[in-house]
């Protein structure tokens, strides 16, 4: 296929995970009589523009109209879109009733922080069930897939946005050009759009292969956005690096010499550039650590599984799904996985096929896989007692690795 930024005819893969279900697709029991579908999961560089991307796409509308990752879940998520609210308000000197638009505002979470402010919001969400929830809580939203006509739509009911934002969303565009395009016509009287996503640099850096599903259709870099905001004249004027998701970019954009260029943008650059993002290499190089990743996590298994010990999954995140296809665990050596979000209990992880349960109903295990490692900070105080008694978090990313009484404060 051709590349998805620069439009190259050819880009060459470098990972292949094998073909597995839609990771959100959770199954609800009556599925299990009945094979799902698979899809070719396999990433792939583009040598033009340096765009890393998955190759096959799994239409928006399967992956989105309904959506059980909800964002007010964890406290940590809730904190973070706090905290950039009062930055962005801050340092944009946004005032009352200024217009902030969020693409893939999921439940509203981040635009409600924005409420004190006396700002209007509107979130555009193509999940049905998420804007039903948000409209509910007093944040209107669109339950729509943002693109060109949307934002068309939003200047003339709303006028134009002096913020933008995308929180977590913007590699998952079917649609990229003509989100990109809308943004450029939501912004073009002095906004700014804001885009969080995860980084490519921190993927690399600590083998988060399980970062990689079918949502996730592009991997940024600042050198890749460039290569895209460019054509629709906009500009990246400041960079910074949040430790949410296992680190996240966080680049403001803004129509092309409007904003002076900060050095953040320049540093991040060089720092890419240091770490090989720019090269082939690099990316191979990544997929032989993770079949390192899978031996020396299977050995943990399985040595769990000889001695006759109980193995759960902590959480059943969209990554979750990744890692165990990938490496092909089911119930064999993960019982159940537990979670606090009533929309994925009694429901199936896909492909694995590992049963979700409610985590306050189930018993405790000798061991907890911990899926959503982007959150072990928030877990481990809350299990801190389970541990103390004896009970183990396994890590997978970036290195296999046992948590127990014995090395609780180097982790905590």
């Amino acid at each position: 296929m051709a590349c998805r930024v620069c439009h190259n005819p050819t880009i060459e893969q470098f990972l292949d995970l094998g073909a597995q279900p839609h990771c959100d697709s959770l199954l609800l029991p009556k599925d299990l009589a009945h094979p799902e579908p698979y899809y070719p999961l396999q990433v792939c560089f583009c040598h033009a523009c340096t765009a890393v991307q998955i190759n096959y796409t799994v239409p928006k509308e399967t992956m989105f109209e309904e959506y059980l990752y909800v964002s007010g879940t964890t406290q940590t998520l809730r904190t973070h879109f706090h905290d950039s609210t009062e930055r962005l308000v801050s340092r944009l000197g946004l005032k009352a009733n200024d217009l902030v638009v969020d693409i893939g505002s999921n439940d509203g979470t981040w635009l409600a922080c924005y409420e004190k402010h006396g700002l209007r919001v509107l979130g555009v969400d193509g999940a049905r069930n998420l804007a039903e929830m948000a409209n509910a809580r007093g944040v209107e939203t669109w339950a729509r897939f943002f693109n060109a006509e949307v934002a068309r739509d939003i200047i003339a009911k709303k006028g134009r946005a002096q913020l933008v934002t995308a929180a977590g969303v913007f590699f998952h565009l079917e649609e990229l050009h003509s989100v990109t395009e809308g943004i450029a016509e939501l912004i073009r009287e002095g906004g700014v759009f804001c885009v969080q996503a995860i980084s490519l640099a921190g993927m690399l850096r600590y083998c988060q292969f399980d970062q990689v599903y079918h949502e996730h259709l592009t991997y940024w870099t600042v050198h890749s956005l460039d290569r895209l905001f460019a054509q629709y004249d906009l500009e990246i004027f400041n960079a910074d690096m949040l430790p949410i998701h296992g680190g996240s970019m966080e680049l403001l954009v803004a129509p092309r010499g409007t904003q002076a260029i900060d050095p953040s943008v320049e540093k991040m650059r060089v720092e890419e550039r240091d770490l090989g993002c720019t090269q082939i290499e690099t990316y191979r190089r990544f997929a032989t650590r993770v079949g390192e990743i899978e031996t020396e996590l299977m050995g943990i298994l399985r040595d769990y599984q000889a001695q006759g010990k109980k193995v759960y999954a902590f959480g059943a995140p969209a990554k979750g799904a990744t890692l165990l296809n990938t490496f092909h665990i089911t119930t064999e050596l993960v019982q159940c996985a537990v979670e606090v979000n009533p929309l994925k209990v009694g429901k199936y992880i896909p492909g694995a096929r590992i049963p979700i349960v409610d985590e306050k109903t189930q018993d405790v295990p000798d061991a907890y896989l911990i899926l959503a490692w982007n959150f072990l900070k928030e877990f481990l105080p809350k299990k801190r007692d389970y541990i103390m008694a004896g009970g183990k978090f396994i890590v997978p990313i970036p290195t296999p690795v046992v948590i127990d009484k014995d090395n609780y404060d180097q982790y905590a």
